[in-house]
């Protein structure tokens, strides 16, 4: 609309490959990476499987690299958790009561060591699951990007979410298990508490579904927790049941990996997060290309 625009074509003192990229319907430079991006759409089972398999077959090796990855942090980071339970169970066989400011210390070691625990726990398998969605759409994987949740201002974001998780998690149970146990305390009956208990498991087992992908959305499209879970909600809600179907042929894959004497989950889990990182294109889609 400007009255000085020309056509690109009118102008001969520009080098041919100025032209050629600027042309439309050109093909990117050779060297950029061959991204994959999609819209978004409904889960297709069939079409998991056959990505999340020929992505696979191509970097099965960075995969399982990353996959130990994962699991050494997360196995470091329940150490001290781990240390501290047999220093409990001595002085409770002692059965003396050990200095008060024996018990400070440890009381402050271990909120300390919990918070590290469950800082690593949501941040972590973020970036896990992002190594995965960004393997399948860049057709190669990138160790890097395991650790994306503890850089850019993630970690805060997601350790928000983990929380709402947890406080939501909390008020369900206090709402609808607590007046089960009371029931079953003053009736003499275990009836009040197996009711509780079912209708507990239905909005947890919902809440699970949904929040699946609250992590991944924070570090890929760099959102706040809140809106991650506003925008799961509206979009996981539409599509929960093949969404459940989804997690649960994830499952079989990591159970299959399991009963292949445990090994085999290093193969299996590779596989089952880019099956799950495949659902989560499909019903988020791409939005714009992310620097390398």
């Amino acid at each position: 609309g400007w009255e000085a625009w020309q056509p690109l074509s009118t102008f001969t003192d520009l080098p041919p490959s100025a032209v050629l990229s600027a042309s439309p319907g050109t093909s990117p430079p050779l060297d950029s990476p061959p991204l994959d991006f999609q819209k978004p759409g409904k889960i297709n089972f069939g079409e998991c499987l056959s990505k999340a398999w020929e992505c696979f077959q191509q970097n099965w090796g960075i995969g399982i690299v990353g996959t130990l990855i994962f699991f050494a942090i997360s196995s470091v980071a329940q150490i001290p958790m781990q240390l501290a339970q047999p220093g409990v169970q001595y002085f409770i066989k002692q059965g003396t009561m050990p200095p008060l400011w024996v018990i400070i210390t440890a009381g402050i070691a271990f909120l300390i060591f919990w918070l590290v625990s469950l800082g690593i726990s949501a941040i972590l398998p973020a970036g896990f699951f992002y190594f995965f969605i960004e393997t399948l759409r860049n057709k190669k994987g990138k160790l890097g990007d395991i650790f994306i949740g503890f850089r850019e201002g993630n970690w805060i974001q997601l350790l928000m979410a983990m929380l709402v998780w947890m406080v939501a998690f909390f008020v369900l149970t206090a709402v609808l298990l607590g007046p089960g146990i009371y029931l079953t305390v003053t009736t003499k009956s275990e009836v009040p508490i197996i009711v509780a208990g079912a209708l507990l498991l239905i909005p947890f087992v919902y809440f699970a579904v949904v929040i699946g992908f609250v992590f991944p959305l924070i570090v890929d499209r760099k959102i706040g927790f809140w809106e991650a879970i506003v925008t799961c909600f509206k979009t996981v809600h539409r599509q929960w049941f093949q969404t459940l179907g989804l997690l649960i042929l994830v499952g079989l894959v990591m159970m299959a990996g399991l009963l292949a004497c445990c090994v085999g989950l290093l193969a299996s889990m590779p596989l089952a997060y880019l099956i799950y990182s495949q659902g989560y294109r499909q019903l988020f889609g791409d939005q714009e290309s992310r620097p390398r």
